[in-house]
């Protein structure tokens, strides 16, 4: 019997800090995702203009150019970016921060520091892996 394979999965993660994209990035490649990056808000729309969209997008809240918030914002705007699942990636650990990012259009918040087992968790809640 033959496996068919699963479908390859793309993720872009944006933070301004190389060390907490390395990590996560660590950890969503070895959970077999196709991993991008970059490091601010206006480069990450910049990427997400002139690649296919991602499946996913961890986006950091507190950047310098623009903030994921207002990334976020844009996103949601763009009809051809529909259905692209973004998740909050951010040290900003009060509930009353998580309630409004999910309420400003994230689909999750990941708080720093992240774990595998937390990644496993959110994957599952929005793929079903």
């Amino acid at each position: 019997m033959t496996r068919t394979p699963a479908p390859e999965r793309h993720v872009l993660v944006v933070d301004d800090v190389m060390l907490n994209r390395k990590l996560v990035l660590a950890f969503l490649s070895r959970m077999g995702w196709q991993c991008h990056e970059v490091d601010g808000g206006l480069p990450a729309l910049d990427w997400l203009a002139s690649h296919p969209k991602p499946d996913l997008m961890l986006l950091d809240i507190s950047m310098p150019d623009l903030d994921g918030e207002a990334v976020c914002h844009q996103v949601r705007a763009m009809p051809a970016l529909a259905g692209l699942k973004i998740v909050a990636y951010t040290a900003h650990a009060s509930s009353q921060d998580s309630e409004r990012f999910l309420a400003n259009g994230f689909d999750e918040v990941l708080i720093k520091p992240i774990s595998m087992q937390r990644i496993k968790e959110v994957m599952h809640d929005l793929f079903g892996l």
